[in-house]
């Protein structure tokens, strides 16, 4: 390390000791009864900024309340946001906080309309999807019933068709179809005969005997005595609209005994034979 030689000068009348490596210089008249001083030093033609800390006592740590004094204001209120803290207690600091809030939208329109085209909000109706526009619709449950005959009639000898009973279909606020279930046992008069059961569905008026679409069929015996058993479908590549009855018409589902071969008839009794028609909702 190298000799420090410690000079004396004296700038504007003011006594100095100079430290020739640094230029560090220490003012003459500082108070010895302080026992101390502070001097900062940088080596010759550095710059040198170093504040001077000295350690105080150990303090209490600053706390903060953690229930915010909030004030909601509404959106058009003039009264400006504001957030300040304020002292509670000993380092204890709380949150004041004021704060618009959102202003309103535009208004928006309902997909729960009521009126046309969105149906009545009546008992007994739900809300669909609208199929043709956006939202909903109200409409009617497709909930279908089942519907039987008053009576079912016994077929007397010598009737080579004969209709056993009719089941009458209100008009139902959907689309639907026909499913019918039932059974008769057929008695052929010979042995040249084959019958069997089918239900038609029929729609409008005029009704013709043995007319309308086929909704069931059962297929009897040739010159058997058998329990034929209704089995519900329609014929084969039958379209869409074969079967359908659209909303708001009513129907009428004939069940009868109808020879397909033979020339000798049939006979049915009333008490074995039962028939039923249920709706069935198109979705």
């Amino acid at each position: 390390m190298p000799v420090t030689n410690w000079n004396q000068t004296t700038i504007n009348g003011q006594p100095f000791l100079v430290i020739d490596v640094a230029s560090f210089r220490i003012p003459m008249d500082w108070d010895p009864s302080s026992n101390m001083f502070i001097a900062v030093a940088a080596p010759d033609g550095g710059l040198g900024n170093f504040p001077a800390l000295v350690k105080g006592d150990p303090g209490t740590p600053a706390t903060i309340d953690p229930v915010i004094a909030f004030t909601e204001l509404d959106a058009t209120d003039p009264t400006p946001a504001s957030a300040y803290w304020t002292l509670e207690g000993t380092n204890e600091y709380k949150l004041t906080l004021a704060l618009h809030e959102g202003a309103d939208g535009p208004p928006g329109t309902s997909p729960l309309a009521v009126g046309a085209p969105y149906g009545t909000a009546a008992a007994g109706n739900i809300l669909v999807v609208n199929p043709a526009a956006t939202g909903y619709v109200y409409q009617a449950q497709k909930v279908g019933d089942r519907f039987v005959p008053a009576s079912i009639a016994s077929t007397p000898a010598g009737n080579a068709q004969y209709t056993l009973c009719p089941v009458s279909i209100p008009a139902q606020p959907n689309d639907w179809r026909p499913q019918v279930s039932g059974q008769a046992i057929i008695t052929p008069t010979g042995s040249n005969c084959q019958a069997n059961l089918v239900a038609r569905v029929f729609t409008g008026t005029g009704y013709t005997p043995f007319t309308g679409n086929i909704v069931g069929q059962g297929f009897g015996l040739p010159g058997v005595t058998d329990n034929v058993v209704l089995s519900s479908a329609p014929p084969p590549a039958s379209l869409d609209a074969y079967d359908r009855v659209a909303a708001g018409t009513a129907a009428v589902v004939y069940l009868s005994v109808e020879r397909q071969s033979g020339t000798d008839t049939f006979t049915t009794n009333a008490t074995t034979t039962n028939f039923a028609v249920r709706v069935r909702p198109v979705p």
